[in-house]
């Protein structure tokens, strides 16, 4: 009996010690980091905080290896950073995910970067937002801003037709859609929601709430509606294309008073 117990014992030991063998890889001691700009103008984009923006994408390079390797989709965070501090050492290919955000991925613009264990290179891309929208001026409850084109783009991006613009306001120096989500006919509203048309874009926007954006009045709204003292916000405008995936393109936050 001893005998037998003995053979089981080594031989499960010997299916351990084999399993072990096979897994014995090298760790992720690897990292990757590095930022979209703005093709167009420079500088970091105005992106939403959420990190819901788009996507930089790794393949390993190496078809031999991995024929068919599981991508590998980084966030890209409102500043148009990214970064992953947990990667294998290995050959990869690196490009912004084309449709993932409110921007041009430009043509050709990927790379290939091999890194080693303990690296950490930096990878830098540029894009071109689709839209800008200049710092906010507020007064009382009326906004003004302008909205432009990227001029650089290849892509037809029209505005879309309708709640394609957006105040949004918050009590601390945090704002995005995902944020600011209560919408009209809720309590506590900091979304407001306009239509605009593409006749608005290139000049000073102050449409009124309600009116059509092509009559170019003040922009405006209600406080009231907020259900919030009067004291210190943050307002952010955003806007939305008809090829923009979905994402928005937003103006920087301004500090007001209210």
């Amino acid at each position: 009996m001893k005998t037998i117990k003995s053979i089981l014992l080594i031989a499960c030991a010997a299916l351990i010690f084999a399993g072990c063998k096979k897994d014995n890889y090298a760790p992720q001691d690897a990292a990757i980091h590095g930022a979209l700009t703005d093709a167009q103008i420079g500088g970091p984009l105005q992106l939403s905080e959420d990190g819901n923006n788009s996507n930089v994408r790794l393949l390993v390079n190496d078809k031999a290896k991995y024929p068919a390797p599981t991508p590998q989709d980084l966030t890209v965070f409102q500043d148009g950073t990214y970064n992953n501090s947990l990667i294998f050492a290995e050959s990869y290919k690196v490009f912004p995910l084309a449709g993932s955000g409110p921007w041009q991925y430009i043509a050709g613009d990927s790379t290939r970067v091999t890194i080693g264990s303990g690296q950490n290179p930096a990878v830098n891309f540029k894009v071109a937002p689709y839209f800008y929208i200049s710092t906010p001026t507020v007064v009382d409850s009326t906004v003004t801003f302008t909205i432009t084109k990227s001029t650089i783009t290849t892509i037809t991006n029209n505005l879309t037709g309708s709640n394609n613009l957006l105040i949004l306001i918050n009590n601390f120096n945090k704002v995005d859609e995902s944020i600011c989500s209560n919408g009209p006919g809720t309590v506590y509203e900091n979304k407001f929601q306009f239509t605009v048309t593409n006749s608005v874009l290139g000049a000073p926007l102050t449409p009124t709430a309600g009116t059509d954006a092509s009559t170019n009045k003040p922009y405006s709204f209600k406080f009231s509606l907020m259900h919030l003292p009067h004291g210190t916000y943050y307002l952010r405008v955003a806007i939305l294309g008809a090829g923009s995936s979905g994402k928005f393109n937003y103006s920087p936050i301004v500090k007001i008073t209210l």
